[in-house]
């Protein structure tokens, strides 16, 4: 529009940290651009991350407690969750690369796709079931817990330069009588144990199988044929190799369905089909999925906790 903004009505609006992120998001190596749809795109940005940290907080409730990564035992933990660790380890490395060569920009959009992308759109997505209707002490959800522990203390170092206020403010709500301010910290040494390329193949291709079962599971949605994707009976055909990664994990958790049926591709393309349709049964009132023996509303898994 030509008008001019005010570094004043730029801080009322949209706060330090929301222009601190303009300022490490954009490209130096060219000039550098600035009006209010730029800044919504930030303050966008922002709520994403924000949205990542109250996530993790709220889950985490006053269960933080400052990891030795060193002293973590990597084989107790699910698949998800080491390839979450596989995950932090190639960010760490991004990260150092980043910054050693002055690429902030670069670095800021790897931070930013790790929180909406791994994070929110996947990993939290996936394990919401466990830690909303899991018993307290199961096995799962306490490593779950770990793995949140391990990336809130990562993120908060990770994003202390930029987002100065919002990690420390969110550094005094992990750790309530903590005494020194996160800024006084140290980035965290990811362990060279956390990195199993093998392990991320496999989940590439279990992500790419997932991604097309959501499209199908979202065309019923639009068709108003299911509402939630735990609505839905999946029927899955694919290839040899496809078939027997997804046989080895709970594809139902995967996809987060009701039920799933798989079945081993006999074309000769190997394409993979996705058939979906809505769930027979009764629906949980704790964990919401359609089962077909409830017990005084509940599924057995969610009648057997107290």
């Amino acid at each position: 529009s030509g008008n001019i903004i005010s570094p004043e009505e730029i801080l009322k609006k949209y706060g330090a940290d929301i222009l601190r992120l303009w300022v490490a998001s954009s490209d130096y190596a060219e000039d550098l651009r600035i009006d209010h749809s730029i800044l919504e795109q930030h303050a966008e940005s922002y709520r994403k991350i924000r949205n990542t940290f109250r996530f993790i907080l709220g889950n985490l409730k006053d269960e933080f407690s400052p990891k030795d990564f060193n002293k973590t035992n990597y084989d107790d933990f699910p698949e998800l969750e080491q390839l979450i660790l596989h995950k932090l380890f190639l960010l760490n490395i991004e990260i150092k690369n980043n910054l050693k060569n002055y690429n902030f920009h670069k670095l800021q959009k790897e931070l930013l796709n790790f929180c909406a992308l791994d994070l929110s759109s996947f990993y939290f997505d996936i394990r919401k079931d466990i830690l909303y209707c899991d018993d307290l002490n199961s096995k799962k959800r306490k490593l779950c817990i770990n793995l949140l522990n391990i990336v809130l203390e990562c993120l908060i170092k990770w994003y202390a330069p930029v987002l100065s206020f919002t990690t420390e403010e969110i550094s005094e709500l992990a750790q309530k009588n903590k005494k020194t301010s996160i800024h006084e910290e140290n980035f965290p040494e990811i362990p060279s144990n956390w990195k199993n390329e093998s392990l991320f193949k496999k989940w590439e291709i279990l992500s790419n199988v997932r991604q097309q079962v959501n499209i199908a599971i979202e065309e019923k949605r639009s068709a108003k044929i299911i509402g939630s994707s735990l609505e839905a009976d999946v029927e899955v055909t694919l290839p040899k190799v496809e078939f027997d990664i997804l046989n080895a994990i709970d594809a139902k958790e995967l996809f987060i369905t009701s039920n799933v049926i798989q079945n081993i591709s006999k074309d000769k393309k190997n394409e993979i089909s996705v058939i979906v349709k809505k769930a027979k049964g009764t629906k949980c009132s704790r964990c919401w999925k359609i089962v077909e023996k409830v017990k005084k509303g509940q599924c057995s898994r969610c009648s057997s906790i107290k």
